[in-house]
């Protein structure tokens, strides 16, 4: 103890670490708080939940480690450590079914607390190195040591937020105690308690609590966007929204979306039609959702149009939906460089509607059908097989799905990019979506309310596999250089993926079977099973294709080219075939106007999706940089400096010029049938 300083913990601890102000990033934690060595405390308590507070704020959880005691039972040394700490002992024989994660990495960082004669906590040793990754202050709630809900919390969730605010009464709650015991609350926690309250209190005016709705998300969310078509007599026909989390998410996984119109909302029968898509963990994100009056060709072009708008002109690579006439021009017209195909979960449903006849075996059957053929010729086979053996020759409905095989069809499908949208999983994802978050009984008011709170549980599932992805590792099946690299880039997930394909190359056979230069197509085959393929490999470039094309649909490499590249020597994964959207990075970087939106800019942009594009660069990059202080700094000085310039070209503008910026939503057309377009924004709104 010579030579140290001694600081005396008395009273609260809370109250003695709530005077500091915000801490910035979860990292860079204000030293004057860290643990010293000569620390003094006035129970175990008191140290406990000093450092398990430093640990929030660090972004680690702590678990409780060696305790001595002396011969009358008192504690004389309690250690608290990383919950990283120490290595996963494997049992010599048994084997599990399913390996966990691998959460433990030997990490050293820890805290040791002397207790002397007077009971009082003094700490005897510090050591804050890790070496892991640390959790970001965003997922530093969900760390065990920090999971808790206090009634406190409870009280604060009734009295904060309005409309079902609950991302931001979390930020309120998270401010009020991440420097005491209130420590995390999650959000799945918080959206429970939010439920009844809402129900009690929204009840009668439909269309008023929409556009209060609308508008109070609006003042809540700087990047919220909205349109809605009135008729002539003013009475609100569409309606299309998205919060600045649909659209930033957007930017990362808008390649390929699903369009769905299947649900009606009670009463007055107004479809939900929701654009969804997948994210770098293979869950269900909703990029933004309508209310449409009719199903007809122009509101669908409206809605794709005004899509558009709030995307910043980004058009997906490829969009699933419903087998409709209506639907499939107006894509042809507002997404003309978008593929279009049916979506797999629309069709199964289908099948019970327009064959009810038809027992559980064909409906067994026909998802095999579409999900597991593998060649053009076995899919002409299977269909006539379903056709004979259940006489569905003169079902003009069979007919017409024929006619359009090209759509939905899992062997035409594969130059287009799917994500997961053409695979079993995608199914039961979407059953779950709609079966057990919307219910039809709901009338407008309770489904918006449900619509939010199912918002908040999808995006609470993203954040806690996030913090699993960074948090813990898997275990390999074996340690090679192909399965160590792609256990560091993909998110858990899609590591289990990748392995599977690893593993089922080890069953393959493969055989050359031509040279064209400096390709070589190999035949790539499972014995007595359909799943071949034919697959060309440039060793010079390391180029791998396979005409399952498993890599263009989904994003990752099959057996067969695994297989390929395994047979001649190629122990790396290439990282050209390493899809960043798949990857624990997916969100890492800027966003950059590449992704925001497609075009160039003067006359061959409009105003209105120039001016969304800039809202929107300039809401992600601030998004970007709330974990830090520093880089908050930097973005503030910077604007500054921008601002300074912008003020100086308003100033010299000519009169004509300022004429230019007209507020007018020209990205959205005006309906012919006599409605009028609305587009509201968080920077203003412009009426046609």
């Amino acid at each position: 103890m010579d030579g140290s300083v001694t600081w005396v913990m008395d009273g609260s601890v809370e109250s003695t670490i709530g005077t500091t102000g915000s801490l910035g990033s979860g990292v860079n934690v204000n030293s004057e708080l860290d643990p010293k060595v000569g620390m003094i405390f006035h129970s175990e308590d008191q140290a406990y939940n000093f450092y398990n507070s430093y640990a929030k704020r660090k972004g680690f959880s702590v678990r409780k480690d060696h305790l001595s005691r002396r011969s009358d039972g008192r504690i004389r040394y309690r250690h608290y450590v990383c919950s990283n700490e120490g290595s996963r002992k494997e049992h010599p024989v048994s084997m599990t079914k399913k390996s966990r994660p691998i959460e433990r990495t030997n990490c050293m960082a820890r805290i040791e607390f002397k207790v002397n004669n007077d009971n009082l906590w003094i700490v005897n040793r510090f050591i804050d190195e890790h070496n892991h990754p640390l959790a970001t202050p965003s997922n530093s709630h969900m760390l065990r040591s920090h999971r808790k809900k206090l009634p406190v919390q409870r009280s604060n969730i009734s009295r904060s937020g309005i409309y079902f605010g609950a991302k931001y009464t979390q930020n309120d709650i998270q401010a009020e105690a991440d420097y005491g015991e209130d420590a995390g609350l999650l959000l799945k926690n918080q959206s429970n308690c939010l439920t009844t309250r809402r129900l009690k209190d929204l009840e009668t005016g439909d269309t008023q609590f929409l556009l209060d709705f609308l508008r109070t998300k609006q003042s809540e969310d700087p990047s919220f966007f909205y349109a809605i078509q009135l008729d002539e007599k003013e009475r609100l026909t569409n309606c299309f929204w998205a919060d600045m989390q649909s659209i930033v998410d957007y930017t990362y996984f808008g390649d390929a979306i699903s369009f769905d119109t299947t649900y009606h909302i009670r009463g007055d029968d107004i479809p939900f039609a929701p654009f969804i898509g997948t994210n770098h963990h293979k869950q269900i994100v909703i990029f933004g959702a309508a209310l449409l009056l009719d199903e007809t060709l122009e509101s669908f072009v409206w809605l794709f149009r005004t899509f558009l708008v709030a995307m910043s002109g980004r058009q997906p690579k490829t969009i699933f939906t419903d087998n409709c006439a209506a639907i499939s021009e107006a894509i042809a017209t507002a997404l003309p460089d978008t593929c279009h195909r049916l979506c797999l979960w629309n069709l199964l449903q289908s099948v019970s509607t327009h064959l009810p006849c038809l027992d559980i075996n064909f409906q067994r059957e026909f998802e095999n059908f579409i999900y597991d053929v593998g060649s053009e010729d076995d899919f002409h086979k299977e269909w006539d097989s379903l056709i004979s053996s259940y006489g569905l020759a003169n079902v003009s409905w069979f007919k017409d799905l024929y006619s359009v095989r090209e759509k939905w069809g899992s062997v035409y499908l594969g130059n287009s990019f799917s994500a997961t949208m053409m695979t079993r999983q995608w199914t039961e994802d979407m059953t779950n979506l709609f079966g057990n978050h919307f219910v039809r009984k709901l009338s407008l008011t309770k489904f918006i309310i449900q619509y939010l709170k199912s918002l908040i549980h999808l995006r609470e599932k993203e954040i806690l596999e996030d913090y699993d992805s960074t948090q813990s590792k898997p275990v390999l099946f074996v340690d090679i250089p192909m399965l160590i690299e792609a256990s560091e880039s993909y998110t858990r997930t899609i590591y289990v993926d990748f392995e599977h394909e690893y593993k089922s190359q080890l069953a393959c056979l493969c055989e050359p079977v031509g040279v064209d230069g400096m390709r070589v197509t190999f035949r790539v085959y499972i014995p007595q099973k359909r799943c071949n393929g034919l697959v060309e490999f440039n060793p010079t470039e390391t180029i791998v294709t396979c005409s399952c094309r498993k890599f263009e649909s989904m994003g990752i490499l099959c057996m067969h080219a695994l297989k390929v590249l395994n047979n001649n020597n190629i122990l790396s994964l290439p990282s050209k075939y390493i899809l960043k959207r798949w990857t624990r990075f997916a969100k890492d970087g800027s966003v950059s106007s590449g992704q925001l939106a497609t075009g160039g800019s003067g006359s061959q942009v409009s105003l209105t999706v120039r001016y969304s594009r800039v809202c929107r660069k300039a809401l992600a990059v601030t998004l970007r940089s709330a974990v830090s202080k520093d880089a908050l700094d930097v973005l503030e000085h910077g604007l500054d400096k921008i601002i300074a310039q912008m003020e100086n070209v308003l100033h010299n503008a000519t009169s004509s010029r300022q004429a230019e910026d007209v507020h007018v939503v020209d990205g959205i057309p005006r309906n012919t049938s006599g409605t009028t377009d609305i587009c509201f924004s968080g920077f203003g709104f412009s009426p046609r």
